[in-house]
């Protein structure tokens, strides 16, 4: 009978402790990890930094994958938006940067994308329905008026906004963006739930910001970046309220930080960050199709050749040997060989620095016309044809003029023309 009661006790004793246990885990399963946000946007087509200057590497999908990957792994409750503004110039390379952007978003799956006037640049037609594109000052259009995502234990709205003045509208049609008024802002409020948390999504004027400032009824507001140089980042949006986060330029950077942060931190994404492997086939893809562009205009251009004005450096060393000399000495006179390198030799956007007159009726490849490769005379001083038939009635250009052409921006970060200049001056 002693041994019954004191496996009895013990039997008693063991299911207190687990049910002191389970209350334990219960409660562990209420307390909601914060959630953490991760803020992009404002790729304006820079898909990957040109690595033209080590100085002004920044940026790229890729990096930015790995960053993302990197937050993802370290935060469960993890939300991912992004500005927008990502698409590039309409161009038929810039369409199949889209095409690649697009892809690209698909797989770092943001919770929503703002439509910026990038995007409406290029039209309604090419945006992929199955991304969550956001604009919430839009009328009559199949596209989300916001999102309300569970993160973290907290219930998130996610809403969009872009000013009309930055977006193309037909002036004798009834207008598809209206501008922030009290009357918007009720009719977002009607549809809103009770207790949920708010973030806009905010691409306009500091009026406009300011009049959702003072409704009170957004616990943060993240800004499209309004800036254009991305050597001179401006991440503050002034407000007569209270100055706002704006998003880095060119998609150098990122903001990331926990909801409650007051201000979230500025991640850039420089050399040490890797390229994110799962986007590699994309662009290896993408240079593939730019090398087949670049192939398909050949023959046009062929015919076009006929037409050139350029002569190339070889008629211009009869006259001006010494000058000839020194350019050969200067980093110029191999510029191609630079893109031959890491295989953009037949990227137009890489070309049009590194060779003579390309889409001006001049380079075309360098199997085609090697006598204009690389940064040459004519690209400084001006087409030669004129001049080498008369010299004194045709002068050179004044080559100082050119160089902002080319050395400018993360191309060329560290350009100062009183240094650069004495190192291809000639006479």
């Amino acid at each position: 009978m002693k041994m019954l009661s004191v496996y009895s006790l013990s039997r008693r004793v063991t299911r207190f402790l687990l049910g002191l246990l389970g209350v334990f885990l219960l409660g562990a399963t209420l307390v909601h990890a914060e959630p953490y946000l991760l803020v992009s946007g404002d790729l304006r087509g820079e898909i990957k930094p040109c690595g033209c200057a080590e100085e002004g590497d920044m940026g790229g999908l890729q990096r930015r994958g790995t960053a993302l990957s990197h937050w993802r792994s370290e935060h469960s409750d993890l939300l991912y938006l992004d500005l927008g503004n990502n698409f590039p110039e309409p161009s038929a390379q810039g369409k199949l940067k889209l095409d690649l952007i697009q892809q690209a978003l698909k797989l770092l799956k943001p919770a929503a994308i703002l439509q910026g006037p990038h995007e409406w640049n290029y039209g309604q037609a090419t945006w992929d329905t199955s991304l969550p594109y956001l604009l919430s000052n839009a009328i009559d259009l199949p596209w989300l008026q916001f999102i309300s995502q569970n993160v973290g234990g907290e219930r998130w709205e996610i809403w969009g906004y872009v000013t009309p003045n930055l977006l193309y509208q037909n002036e004798n049609d009834l207008p598809n963006v209206v501008p922030v008024s009290d009357a918007l802002i009720q009719q977002w409020q009607s549809q809103s739930q009770p207790g949920a948390k708010r973030m806009l999504l905010f691409r306009g004027t500091s009026v406009e910001a300011d009049r959702f400032l003072q409704s009170g009824w957004f616990d943060r507001i993240l800004v499209g970046s309004t800036n254009d140089d991305e050597l001179n980042q401006v991440t503050t949006f002034a407000t007569a309220t209270q100055p706002l986060q704006m998003i880095p330029t060119k998609g150098q950077g990122l903001y990331h930080g926990f909801s409650s942060s007051d201000q979230l931190d500025i991640r850039w994404l420089r050399l040490d960050t890797a390229d994110w492997e799962p986007l590699t086939p994309l662009f290896t893809n993408y240079d593939q199709e730019v090398k087949q562009l670049f192939l398909s205009g050949l023959k046009r251009m062929q015919q076009l050749q006929q037409e050139t004005r350029f002569v190339g450096a070889a008629a211009c060393t009869i006259c001006h040997t010494q000058a000839h000399q020194s350019w050969e000495s200067s980093r110029h006179s191999h510029a191609l060989a630079t893109l031959t390198r890491v295989g953009k030799d037949f990227d137009p956007e890489c070309l049009q620095c590194h060779v003579v007159g390309f889409q001006k009726k001049g380079f075309l490849s360098n199997q085609l016309t090697p006598q204009l490769a690389n940064v040459q005379c004519e690209i400084c001083h001006g087409s030669a044809q004129e001049h080498i038939k008369n010299p004194l009635k045709h002068p050179p250009l004044d080559a100082r003029q050119a160089c902002v052409n080319c050395h400018v921006g993360s191309h060329s970060p560290r350009f100062n023309f009183s240094t650069y200049w004495p190192k291809i001056q000639h006479k």
